[in-house]
């Protein structure tokens, strides 16, 4: 008989079975990519979709001008652009899933000389909707926000948990999450 072959084997006292003391290989989980990548892979074009996450480590947070000129990307902080964009009498922002991507929508069709969004000071607005709208927003950002001429790397801290989508694992997976920096 073959080696390869199905049948019985002689009991040669070698043979292997796992116990609770082997140790087996565990699932690894997956591991946010280099931001220049990212970057690279938002602006080629060949993405249906050119969306993606930026986690930024405490000591770049509120430094995200200097990370997208080294990223060579344009920055907008939300924060500066909603002020800029309410109306004198205006007390309430009315936060929701749909209004932040109709803003969103319209940072990413204004025409610049770059071809990458980098949006800061996203994570409050975001931590203040209903876990259901935020999952709406996610939703949209991961599989609907398309056809925009330019990409958007959303710049969130690492420690912003209340305002990255539930289901990171899956924008890792697509290669469209990197930490700054790498």
């Amino acid at each position: 008989m073959c080696p390869n072959e199905s049948g019985d084997w002689l009991d040669d006292g070698l043979s292997f079975t796992p116990d609770d003391d082997w140790p087996l290989e565990q699932p690894h989980a997956p591991v946010p990519g280099e931001a220049q990548a990212l970057v690279r892979r938002l602006s080629s074009g060949s993405m249906y979709v050119r969306t993606g996450i930026l986690q930024l480590r405490e000591d770049w947070v509120g430094r995200e001008a200097e990370v997208a000129v080294r990223l060579g990307a344009e920055h907008v902080s939300y924060q500066q652009w909603k002020v800029g964009q309410l109306q004198p009498q205006q007390s309430f922002l009315l936060l929701s899933a749909q209004r932040l991507i109709d803003e969103l929508d319209q940072l990413c069709v204004q025409h610049t000389m770059r071809d990458t969004l980098l949006l800061s000071l996203l994570d409050l607005p975001l931590s203040q909707l209903s876990a259901a709208e935020r999952t709406k927003f996610w939703q949209f950002m991961h599989g609907g926000f398309s056809k925009r001429p330019r990409a958007l790397l959303l710049a969130l801290p690492e420690q912003a948990a209340a305002a990255l989508p539930s289901d990171l694992e899956a924008w890792v997976l697509a290669e469209r999450v990197a930490v700054w920096p790498t």
